[in-house]
């Protein structure tokens, strides 16, 4: 049986991780049966960042004690098809139901889809369904806490996607995917355009040259906060963070308000402090953390700070993206593409406010994402572009550290587990 200091800790973790990255159902006792690890690839080339070399969806299950990644006996190393042979599509992002043993992947392509896959005994899965978003390239995947809708982010048509789920938790075909541009989130009273795709000085700490994809509305990420009354939408064209407010019932999104960060610094993705008041975004082309306080009542964000995730006198061009909290709450991790670096920050206690510590080598080229193992005692780094590889760190406190091991995946975007 666990200990009452495991149970404990347990329930702390849980709290407010409905937007960390992580749902209650990943947080559970080091003691319980098996856990399974399942890999989102790029496996269709399409654009050059892309890669394509993933076979679909990786599974391995997870040796508890090392952290290590290991094939699931009896199983295929991935799942690279549907039910009716068509091969899967990019399906590099990966989201978990809550309450269902049930696998979900974002299938980033042209018209954008989602694949629901079923977490079988022995922890393999099998495909169920693949659904159509209404948007292109999906770029990232979330159900909500009640496990009644989940949602995508669609990168290449700005907009995000509200899809129902059966209780079963197979997507509704017969209910269409309701589709929410971003732009029209902009009123009146805080209007938005796509930024200037530039460099962008306002926002930089460093000499550098990286931008992207400032055309127009590029909806990055979406999640739904920590109590689940709101659904927040990070969009990288606009330089905006979006937070609907959302009816549980009808899935319906509603009364949006928007902050925005600095010009052309790209709002990428974002994670909440367990206490549910502080709010920490990626800016992708800025490379810098944007710290925001949040109003639960009203979903309200206000900006607070920007702090470069870089260190101190780096010059050169490097891209940021995944975030995640660490389990003790006073700490965070980002990555760092091209510098292929996790910076790790500590939080100040009092105000939230984020300082750097220390940056420490991924092991890899190109981290895409970022995610700990339910235990909170392992971090999973995704290296998609030319490292091809998950690499593993152990958790200590506030900082992590290489165990030596890597797990070879070809054009590894995404890492989720089982409960």
């Amino acid at each position: 049986m666990p200990s009452r200091r495991q149970l404990l800790q347990a329930s702390a973790l849980a709290s407010g991780l409905g937007a960390l990255g992580l749902t209650a159902s990943t947080v559970q006792a080091a003691t319980s049966g098996p856990v399974y690890a399942y890999v989102g690839t790029y496996s269709d080339g399409g654009k050059p960042w892309r890669g394509g070399r993933g076979l679909g969806v990786h599974q391995f299950v997870l040796d508890s004690a090392t952290g290590a990644l290991k094939p699931i006996p009896g199983a295929p190393p991935a799942v690279a098809s549907t039910g009716e042979g068509a091969k899967l599509r990019n399906p590099a992002s990966l989201a978990r139901h809550p309450k269902l043993p049930m696998l979900y992947a974002a299938n980033e392509f042209e018209a954008g889809s989602v694949s629901a896959f079923r977490i079988g005994a022995n922890g393999a899965l099998s495909f169920v369904s693949e659904t159509p978003c209404g948007g292109k390239d999906p770029a990232y995947i979330s159900v909500h806490p009640d496990g009644r809708f989940l949602f995508t982010a669609n990168y290449a048509s700005g907009d995000v996607s509200v899809i129902a789920l059966r209780a079963d938790g197979t997507p509704d075909a017969s209910v269409p995917a309701v589709v929410y541009k971003d732009v029209e989130a902009c009123g009146a009273s805080t209007p938005c355009k796509p930024g200037a795709d530039v460099v962008p000085e306002a926002a930089r700490s460093h000499e550098g040259f990286a931008t992207s994809d400032h055309d127009g509305p590029h909806a990055h990420m979406v999640h739904a906060d920590p109590k689940g009354n709101f659904v927040l939408v990070a969009d990288l064209g606009l330089d905006r963070v979006i937070s609907y407010r959302f009816d549980r019932i009808t899935g319906v999104l509603s009364q949006p308000s928007t902050v925005a960060v600095s010009e052309s610094s790209g709002a990428r993705h974002f994670i909440f402090h367990p206490n549910g008041k502080w709010f920490y975004l990626v800016n992708e082309e800025a490379s810098t953390i944007a710290f925001m306080r949040y109003d639960n009542a009203t979903g309200v964000l206000t900006l607070v700070s920007e702090t470069s995730a870089l260190p101190k006198g780096f010059k050169g061009t490097s891209y940021a993206s995944g975030i995640r909290m660490l389990p003790d709450g006073q700490h965070f991790v980002s990555l760092n593409r091209l510098h292929d670096s996790i910076s790790l920050f500590r939080i100040d206690a009092r105000t939230g406010a984020p300082t750097l510590v220390r940056e420490e080598w991924t092991r890899g080229n190109y981290p895409r994402s970022c995610t700990l193992d339910p235990s909170g005692r392992f971090l999973y780094v995704c290296h998609n572009k030319q490292g091809d590889n998950v690499t593993v760190f152990r958790v200590q406190g506030g900082d992590v550290k290489f165990t030596g091991q890597y797990v070879a995946v070809g054009s590894a975007a995404a890492i989720e587990f089982s409960a």
